[in-house]
C-alpha cells in the first residue's frame, strides 16, 4: 500500500538525527556499492551549501527516497543537476520515484531554471524508462570526469 508521506529538504530540517543519517546512508548503499557513507557533520555542512538542495521523502519517521538538485550557472543560463535519486528497495514499484522527480521537477521551475539534466547507469532500466516518461532526452555528448587526488 502506498502512504502519502513528505519531501522536504534537508536544510529545513533543524535537527539530523542519527536515524536520519542512517537513513539516507541506507539509501546511498542503494546507488553506489562503493561504501559511501556521510555522517551527521556531513549532512549538516550540506544544508548550508547555497549550490545544493537535497530533498527527503519520509514516511512515518523513516527517509524512504531523495532526490537532490546541484545548481549550475554559466554566462549564458541557469540549471541544476538532478542526483542521488533513490527509493528504498522496500518501497519501490508504488510512484516514489516518480513522485520525487516532480518534486524536483516542480522545485526547478519555482527557481526559473532554464534546464535540468542527469546521468543515469544504463543498468539502472526501471530509472531511465521513468526519466523518458518525465520527458528527459538523451545528450549526444561524452561525460569526462577527472578524478583529483585528495
Amino acid at each position: 500500500m502506498k502512504k502519502k508521506g513528505k519531501i522536504y529538504q534537508l536544510k529545513h530540517k533543524k535537527k539530523i538525527s542519527t536515524k536520519h543519517s542512517d537513513d539516507i546512508n541506507g539509501l546511498l548503499a542503494v546507488l553506489s556499492d562503493r561504501g559511501i557513507k556521510v555522517g551527521r557533520e556531513r549532512l549538516g555542512e550540506l544544508k548550508k551549501s547555497p549550490s545544493l538542495e537535497v530533498h527527503l521523502l519520509e514516511i512515518e519517521g523513516e527517509i524512504i527516497g531523495m532526490g537532490s538538485l546541484h545548481y549550475l550557472e554559466s554566462l549564458a543560463q541557469k540549471g541544476a543537476h538532478i542526483d542521488d535519486v533513490v527509493v528504498h528497495p522496500k518501497h519501490q514499484g508504488r510512484g516514489y520515484g516518480k513522485r520525487i522527480m516532480n518534486h524536483l521537477i516542480k522545485r526547478a521551475k519555482e527557481q526559473r531554471l532554464h534546464f535540468l539534466e542527469l546521468t543515469s547507469r544504463p543498468s539502472r532500466v526501471v530509472a531511465n524508462k521513468l526519466y523518458q516518461k518525465l520527458k528527459f532526452k538523451p545528450r549526444q555528448t561524452n561525460v569526462y570526469r577527472l578524478k583529483l587526488k585528495k
